[in-house]
């Protein structure tokens, strides 16, 4: 059978030869066009005991020669730029190289470079060391008004960080920030995790979330009230004309910084009791309606001294 097939149907196997052949001459007369790319650039060191702290450039701009049909597809992330320094490498210091088109890595043989921008890359090597760092929360905002953070009492968990980078960089450094936390119009404490911001180079060798308490209170003060209207209070029985010395006073509120910043004289309401109290001369102590959240200053009463005199008739 295998014989018979051999040497049998020649027209259809020509014509099959002649489509392939047609076919490899269109694929290798197919127009190239150029394109450019901005792609990635990556140095990989031998040496574990150095870093890179300073490069020229991250990027590069490659002029590429492909096949139109490869090129309408061609992405930037599908091409990228790895260049190895050796082990010649053995300290810290100024270094640069040329960029060849075999360190360009491309999807496709049919791809070819054309050019390289730019033509030498130039970066600086630092010795690679380990250190620990504090971590201070990074803030934005205030709370509402009226309220306040408590920095001392602000707890971070961990407080510090392991951290490996370069020796410039790190050396300069003993704290470094959280990611912003957000206080605007907090009126309680909360809870928050929150990443690390480490700078380019620095990597974390611990962990790098921290979980914050963030202490919020009212905020307290004291405001002072003058020339207070003081008021007399007595069953409507009680009959007689009553003179309180002084019958203003001024004194010292304690409390809620909202509340006091809105409260005026007028709005306070002072008064001695005299119930049913006749005639005669006493000292009686001041009585001062006050919201719960705030009061006297003076833990000692004020004393008013009341006069009743004839009874009316």
């Amino acid at each position: 059978m295998i014989s018979d097939w051999l040497t049998k149907s020649w027209g259809l196997k020509a014509i099959s030869l002649v489509l392939a052949i047609g076919l490899w001459y269109y694929a290798l007369g197919e127009e190239n066009i150029e394109v450019t790319r901005v792609i990635p650039l990556r140095v990989e060191i031998e040496n574990p005991q150095l870093t890179i702290s300073k490069i020229s450039n991250r990027v590069v701009q490659v002029t590429l020669s492909a096949p139109r049909s490869l090129i309408v597809n061609l992405a930037s992330e599908d091409i990228s730029a790895v260049h190895k320094l050796g082990s010649e490498i053995k300290g810290a210091g100024e270094y640069s190289f040329r960029l060849e088109p075999n360190e360009i890595r491309l999807p496709s043989f049919q791809v070819r470079v054309v050019t390289i921008e730019p033509e030498t890359i130039s970066l600086m090597l630092d010795e690679l060391i380990m250190q620990k760092l504090e971590i201070e929360p990074d803030f934005t905002g205030d709370p509402a008004i009226g309220y306040k953070l408590l920095k001392d009492e602000i707890r971070m968990d961990p407080n510090a960080i392991l951290t490996q980078g370069p020796k410039s960089v790190l050396e300069t450094m003993k704290s470094v920030k959280t990611e912003p936390i957000d206080l605007v119009g907090r009126i309680r404490s909360f809870n928050r995790t929150v990443e690390v911001r480490l700078p380019t180079g620095v990597k974390s060798m611990s962990e790098s979330l921290v979980d914050a308490y963030i202490p919020i209170r009212e905020e307290f003060d004291e405001k002072e009230f003058r020339d207070v209207a003081v008021r007399s209070l007595r069953l409507s029985e009680s009959k007689g004309t009553v003179t309180l010395d002084p019958d203003r006073v001024s004194f010292f509120l304690k409390g809620s910084k909202r509340y006091l910043e809105k409260l005026e004289p007028e709005q306070i309401r002072a008064y001695v009791d005299l119930g049913a109290m006749k005639k005669g001369d006493y000292e009686l102590p001041l009585i001062v309606e006050l919201s719960p959240n705030v009061s006297l200053k003076d833990a000692q009463p004020i004393t008013i001294r009341v006069s009743i005199t004839n009874e009316k008739k």
